[in-house]
């Protein structure tokens, strides 16, 4: 038996996430709408600072603090942000519709056009993170291209994606996470990572250790995926989402096992073929292997 099929478990979504405003916390969701861009409301909202660059948590850690809810069903409407210390804010979609600025934001490379939401979102945004910024939602009529390294055996040409560091999706085996805290506690550490730092989309059980990494192919329930590049990891999965504290792991441990041309890799960037659902408990079957 190769080792492509020995997997003996069957493959199943374990938990499903959205990330509406980038780098603020994340929201468990039973199954994950896909539409052109990647999962509906995620990576949709976004804060800039007074030049139009993106914010991050990589350099603003409180970002993590700030807790984004959707104000209507279908995710696709306005959001409710909470953070530590501050009154929960309210920003309703009919607010960016109905006349809402739009600038370009700088997210890596590209020029994304984004609608900014207002004086009273830029006045809490900047309490909570800590720095002057504003709020901008994704504008309907950007088409922000996404690159061929994250798109798999899909024919990236005419593919869009919203504000994500790359792929519509991320997918990591929980397996992968399992053996890296293994070897936190082998080397000492007595705190182990949680999976909220690795800001993935769909996790799956079932596997061995970074069994996605071999992956080139694969279907989700009905959904037809392609699994691109491997995730680059960086400073933001040192940085404790209850807190805001950043230290030295996962990284450390990472360079010792997971080093590759350009940094470190944990989690797959994937990408769908078409418009679909997928939901937790549904099956992933490997279609072809790299």
């Amino acid at each position: 038996m190769s080792e492509h099929t020995a997997m003996a478990a069957t493959v199943r979504v374990a938990a499903l996430f959205v990330h509406p405003l980038k780098s603020a916390a994340g929201i468990r969701v039973p199954e994950l709408t896909l539409d052109e861009r990647g999962a509906v409301g995620d990576r949709r909202w976004i804060l800039a600072d007074h030049n139009g660059d993106m914010i991050t948590a990589r350099e603003t850690h409180r970002l993590v603090l700030i807790r984004p809810s959707f104000l209507t069903d279908d995710r696709n409407g306005g959001i409710r942000l909470t953070a530590p210390g501050l009154p929960a804010l309210d920003v309703p979609i009919e607010s960016v519709d109905r006349g809402a600025p739009v600038q370009n934001v700088r997210v890596w490379d590209d020029e994304v056009v984004a609608h900014d939401v207002g004086d009273i979102a830029a006045a809490w945004c900047s309490a909570a993170a800590g720095r002057t910024c504003r709020l901008l939602r994704l504008a309907d009529v950007d088409r922000r291209p996404l690159a061929p390294r994250f798109a798999g055996t899909i024919d990236a040409h005419a593919r869009y994606v919203a504000m994500s560091d790359g792929a519509p999706l991320l997918l990591l085996g929980m397996a992968s996470i399992d053996a890296l805290n293994a070897r936190l506690l082998d080397s000492g550490h007595a705190a182990v990572m949680d999976r909220r730092r690795f800001r993935a989309n769909v996790l799956v059980t079932g596997t061995r250790p970074h069994d996605e990494d071999t992956w080139r192919d694969i279907r989700i329930g009905d959904v037809s995926l392609s699994v691109g590049s491997a995730c680059t990891r960086c400073v933001l999965t040192t940085v404790d989402p209850d807190t805001a504290e950043r230290g030295h792991e996962p990284l450390r441990a990472f360079a010792q096992y997971r080093r590759a041309d350009g940094g470190v890799i944990f989690g797959m960037n994937t990408t769908h073929r078409s418009a679909g659902v997928i939901r937790v408990s549904d099956e992933l079957q490997v279609l072809s292997f790299r």
